[in-house]
């Protein structure tokens, strides 16, 4: 009898563990989440105030802000994928206990997720950056067109977007390398189970 409570109490605090690596992967995706929302209303209110302010602002400051913005948006993004996949890893994969012990060092240690990057994608756009950034590309624009329209065009706005550039590509690699985010061999995977 006691081999078997050991195994049960083994077996409630792996549970335990789940649930509370599940919480916070789902409270980390709400957090970078609303630290995006709440980056873009800062940043459309400072564009807004930089475009009606009696002073007058260059293009270049204007496209700076929106710039650094966009950048810091892209790190939010990709964070709040990488949350979701987390939180996914066991929402949407119903291992049984048997299968549990079998692969404990490669599905609950190793670089395992339960979800595509083209899902977590899609999740993360619904979430509020498919507007955020359908704003900032489109502003982004309308100061690109005025920087040109006005000979503005200088080797400052060329390194502005450039290092903006390097960086969204720079967080891109880390994304796309992120080893926890690979998923297993389709022989591997647990089909989801469908409750009704």
């Amino acid at each position: 009898m006691a081999a078997n409570e050991r195994n049960e109490d083994w077996i409630s605090d792996y549970y335990n563990k789940l649930i509370s690596e599940q919480n916070f992967s789902r409270s980390r995706r709400d957090t970078v989440t609303n630290w995006g929302l709440t980056l873009f209303l800062a940043v459309i209110a400072a564009y807004g105030a930089s475009v009606t302010s009696s002073v007058e602002i260059s293009h270049f400051w204007r496209l700076s802000v929106l710039l650094v913005g966009f950048g810091l948006l892209v790190r939010f993004f990709s964070q709040g994928m990488i949350a979701y996949a987390f939180h996914a890893k066991w929402r949407y994969a119903s291992p049984t206990l048997d299968e549990i012990r079998r692969n404990m060092k490669t599905y609950d240690h190793g670089k395992r997720t339960t979800v595509s990057r083209r899902h977590m994608l899609w999740s993360q756009l619904r979430a509020g950056f498919l507007f955020i950034f359908s704003v900032f590309l489109i502003l982004i624009a309308v100061e690109l067109v005025q920087v040109y329209q006005l000979g503005q065009w200088t080797w400052e706005v060329w390194a502005l977007i450039m290092g903006i550039a390097v960086y969204i590509l720079w967080e891109i690699s880390i994304f796309v390398d992120y080893g926890q985010l690979k998923r297993p061999p389709e022989s591997e995977q647990t089909p989801p189970r469908i409750v009704r």
